[in-house]
């Protein structure tokens, strides 16, 4: 089985081509949904899917569907829901951090307005019911109970804001429902529409979580390195949401310093060279990116199951796929 995302070589170029291919026809089907929600509401919706990303969460849906043997333009719609999915939590996640930038662009709630930007949002998960519905299949079931989940994990995420003493296995938690979920959605929902067994659905969406939850903690560790793809950085320190680097170097600081400093009523983005510092001084990106390394291992080593089956192929290829995000946020 192959190891950490180092040890990965890419997928073949056919390969790679066709699921390059993929992302723009679900980029299509998404901007096409985004096209046809209520004109008010319709802009900052339409504005975000034009500067759609790498489509990772399709992708890892069209890598699962490998498992057996899909319709292509079943996929494409169900590629189209989870980037929804993602588009209305990033809408509603720029107004809750107060994000002024997505994507290198500014944010919908700075062209709109919050209330806009975050009915915005709501009708996208509106839209993402719709289309579950019309898919069929029980697709509208499996899509409403991770929604539930994403929500809940949103709320736990906003209602930690200036804990400094929680703890890694609660942050571990909160990444698993506000990120892994949809990761693990998108690879239950392309391994179901291969028409795969229950077992191997159930490994995929526990490869999709524990990949999510990695993939969030280096999220968290861009906020101390140069800003990428327009992130910008320093912002969740400022509205007390602190990431895996932090967290880790809280738990580390005997002196109480970094604490204090997070919980100063004065506390301003002008602080935050102190805070790096200080995260620095105990170790926290380090450790967090550890943490992430483990996560992810733990997140291929599940696949091995499948290892041995028919399913090898979409096992390397999912592999593969995860790799290639993963190098590029390191």
């Amino acid at each position: 089985m192959v190891g950490f995302a180092d040890d990965v070589v890419g997928p073949p170029g056919v390969i790679q081509a066709a699921l390059t291919d993929f992302a723009g026809l679900v980029t299509a089907r998404l901007c096409t949904l985004a096209e046809g929600m209520p004109g008010s509401l319709r802009s900052p919706v339409v504005a975000l899917a034009n500067r759609q990303g790498k489509c990772l969460r399709a992708m890892l849906l069209g890598a699962c569907a490998r498992l057996g043997v899909a319709e292509q333009s079943r996929l494409v719609r169900l590629g189209a829901l989870v980037e929804l999915l993602h588009l209305a939590s990033l809408l509603h996640d720029d107004v809750i951090d107060r994000a002024d930038t997505r994507r290198g662009a500014p944010a919908a709630h700075v062209m709109v307005g919050e209330e806009r930007a975050m009915l915005a949002g709501l009708a996208c998960f509106a839209t993402a019911g719709m289309e579950a519905a019309a898919i069929g299949s029980g697709v509208d079931r499996i899509v409403g109970k991770a929604v539930a989940r994403l929500s809940y994990g949103e709320l736990l995420d906003v209602e930690r804001a200036f804990d400094t003493s929680l703890a890694i296995p609660d942050y571990l938690e909160l990444a698993e429902r506000k990120t892994g979920e949809l990761f693990r959605l998108s690879c239950m929902l392309g391994a179901a529409a291969s028409g795969a067994a229950e077992p191997a659905i159930r490994v995929v969406g526990q490869f999709g979580a524990d990949f999510g939850v990695a993939f969030q903690i280096l999220d968290d560790c861009l906020d101390f390195s140069a800003q990428l793809d327009g992130k910008p950085t320093g912002i969740d320190h400022v509205m007390g949401l602190f990431g895996a680097p932090t967290l880790c170097a809280l738990a580390a600081d005997d002196s109480g310093q970094l604490a204090a400093l997070l919980l100063s009523p004065e506390f301003s983005h002008g602080q935050l060279p102190a805070v790096r510092a200080l995260v620095a001084a105990n170790g926290g990106v380090a450790t967090a990116t550890r943490l992430a390394r483990s996560r992810y291992d733990q997140a291929v080593g599940a696949l091995g199951v499948l290892a041995d089956s028919d399913a090898g192929g979409a096992v390397e290829l999912l592999v593969a796929v995860t790799a290639a995000f993963w190098r590029a946020r390191r």
